[in-house]
C-alpha cells in the first residue's frame, strides 16, 4: 500500500522512487518493523539471534519472571514518611488506570487502549496487597468516584468516554474482602456504557465541573465495541457471583444489568451464569438467584 501511494505521486522524481524502493526491500529483509520516528540509524536490528530460542529459554523467562517480588523500599529524603516506591507506584497506576478518556479513532488506536489497560493490571495483579496497599484503594476509588470530569467513573461521563468495565472488575475483586460498599458502589458506576444508550444521563449538572454527555446524531465507530460489552458482561457475572445469598446485592447487580446492558447474548450468558451459581453441587440453591437467572432469561 505504501509503495502504491508512492508510485502514484505524480509529484515524485524517479530518483526519489528508486531510493524509495531501495529503502522498502531494506525493511523487508528484516524481522521487526521500523521504529515509528524512523530514528534507526544506518542498520536496522534483527532481534532474531538476540532472543533466546527454544522451550528451555522460554522456561527460563517464566522463572525469572515468578521470581520477581514487589517489597516496600525504605523511604529516602524525596518520599514523606511511611511512603515507599512501591505504594506511588501502584497509586500512579490506578490514576492512570481511572483517568476519563475519549476512545481515539481508528482500530488500532482503540486495540492498543485496552492492550495496555490489561498489560497494566496484569501486572498490578503481581503484587500482593497488604493494609497499606488496601488504603491506597480505597482512597483512589473513592477519589475516583468523586472526580468529576478527569475521571472515567465520575458522576457524569462524557458519552465516547474509554469505558472502566476492565479496571472496575479488578478494583471490585481487589477491594471487596476489605470494604464491600466500595467495592460494589464502584462495578456498579462502571457498568455503564453510555455509547450504547439513545439518551444520555442528565446528572447533577449544578456542578460546574461535570462534563455534560453530548448525544451526536451518529454512533461513533468503535471497532472494539464487542471487546467492551464482554468485559462489561464479565464485570456484571463477577458481581453475581460475588452477590450469592444477599438478595438486596443481587436485586441491585439485576437492575444495574438490565439498565445497561443491551446485547440479548450477554443477557442470556449472565442468566446461564446465575443459575449455575445457584445450583452449585455442594450447597443448596439460592432462591434469588435462580429468581435472577429466570428474570434474566425472560428479558
Amino acid at each position: 500500500a505504501l509503495w502504491m501511494c508512492i508510485v502514484l505521486n505524480p509529484h515524485c522524481k524517479l530518483e526519489q522512487k528508486v531510493s524509495w524502493l531501495k529503502q522498502l526491500k531494506k525493511w523487508n529483509g528484516v524481522d521487526v518493523c521500523p521504529w515509528e520516528d524512523g530514528n534507526y540509524g544506518n542498520e536496522l536490528p534483527n532481534l532474531t539471534n538476540a532472543l533466546p530460542q527454544g522451550a528451555n529459554a522460554n522456561q527460563e523467562n517464566m522463572g525469572q519472571c515468578k521470581s520477581l517480588e514487589y517489597q516496600h523500599l525504605p523511604a529516602d529524603k524525596f518520599l514523606e514518611e511511611g511512603e515507599s516506591y512501591l505504594m506511588l507506584a501502584v497509586e500512579v497506576a490506578l490514576i492512570g488506570l481511572g483517568q476519563q478518556r475519549i476512545m481515539p479513532d481508528g482500530l488500532y488506536a482503540q486495540e492498543k487502549i485496552c492492550r495496555n489497560e490489561e498489560q497494566l493490571i496484569s501486572k498490578l495483579q503481581e503484587i500482593e496487597l497488604d493494609d497499606t496497599l488496601v488504603k491506597i484503594f480505597r482512597k483512589q476509588a473513592v477519589f475516583l468516584l468523586e472526580g468529576g470530569p478527569y475521571s472515567g467513573l465520575g458522576e457524569v461521563i462524557h458519552r465516547e468516554s474509554v469505558p472502566m468495565h476492565t479496571f472496575a472488575k479488578y478494583l471490585f475483586t481487589s477491594l471487596l474482602p476489605h470494604d464491600a460498599e466500595l467495592a460494589y458502589k464502584t462495578a456498579l458506576r462502571a457498568m455503564r456504557l453510555l455509547v450504547l444508550e439513545s439518551t444520555a444521563p442528565s446528572g447533577d449538572m449544578s456542578r460546574t465541573h461535570h462534563i455534560a454527555s453530548v448525544v451526536p446524531n451518529r454512533y461513533p465507530r468503535w471497532f472494539t465495541l464487542s471487546h467492551i460489552e464482554s468485559q462489561q458482561c464479565e464485570l456484571a457475572s463477577t458481581m453475581l457471583t460475588a452477590a450469592k445469598g444477599d438478595v438486596q446485592r443481587l436485586e441491585t447487580v439485576l437492575e444495574s444489568i438490565q439498565k445497561n446492558i443491551h446485547s440479548s447474548s450477554h443477557i442470556f450468558k449472565l442468566a446461564q451464569d446465575a443459575f449455575k451459581i445457584a445450583t452449585l453441587m455442594d450447597s443448596l440453591p439460592d432462591i434469588t438467584l435462580l429468581k435472577v437467572s429466570l428474570e434474566l432469561g425472560l428479558q
